[in-house]
């Protein structure tokens, strides 16, 4: 919990701290520094949301995507730290993706209406709400379950990894407890995968993954 709070309350300071930026910049100057990279992260979650969901939806979803995307990184990334990620607790990853199903099922209902999704609960037939229902709920659940399993699952290799270089460690030289000379060696490589690399790519495929389900919900003719 107090990690969460840490980080929320940091990712807050860099949006008042970025917002201070925007406000002072000259529209005519050159952009550069943080005001550059808030243009250019903009930028590209807007032509995401335009090319995956809709251009109607660009103003109202690609915040939330560029929020969510942050707090998904940072919490992924904080591991480097020595802190423990809240994204390994499923309580989080289970918020963040109940959070993206609100606003799929938003999206939803504004483009077909309340009726209508209500009506699409019993199609084809009425027997047929129960698997509806669950269908509905599916994406949630997977969501959260493939973001804390990849999360979880690299934070269990890295301590057998430490565990083993540890072992190894005190089986060649007896003497040198609580020494790890292995460790050091091998974790850079590991820790570029399972925490920088593979943290990215999660928090990738969450906001692919809302945006997808977003996009499935929304007819042709309401793009």
């Amino acid at each position: 919990m107090p990690v969460v709070i840490g980080i929320t309350i940091a990712l807050l300071a860099l949006m008042f701290v970025a917002n201070r930026k925007l406000v002072k910049a000259d529209p005519l100057a050159k952009p550069e520094g943080l005001v550059l990279l808030c243009l250019m992260v903009v930028e590209m979650i807007d032509d995401m949301v335009e090319d995956i969901v809709s251009p109607k939806y660009v103003e109202h979803m690609g915040p939330y995507i560029g929020s969510i995307a942050l707090y998904i990184l940072t919490a992924n990334y904080v591991g480097l730290l020595g802190l423990d990620n809240p994204t390994r607790n499923f309580s989080c990853t289970l918020a963040l993706a109940f959070c993206s199903w609100v606003l799929i099922q938003y999206a939803d209902i504004t483009s077909s209406g309340l009726k209508n999704y209500i009506h699409g609960f019993f199609e084809p037939i009425a027997p047929f709400v129960i698997p509806n229902i669950f269908s509905t709920l599916s994406p949630m659940v997977s969501m959260s379950l493939r973001l804390f399993g990849n999360i979880l699952s690299g934070s269990i290799i890295m301590s057998l990894v430490y565990s083993f270089t540890g072992f190894l460690t005190k089986a060649i030289l007896p003497f040198a407890e609580g020494l790890d000379i292995f460790g050091p060696i091998l974790a850079p490589a590991l820790h570029a995968y399972f925490d920088i690399f593979s943290g990215a790519i999660q928090m990738y495929i969450f906001i692919m993954l809302t945006m997808v389900f977003t996009g499935v919900k929304i007819p042709d003719e309401a793009k």
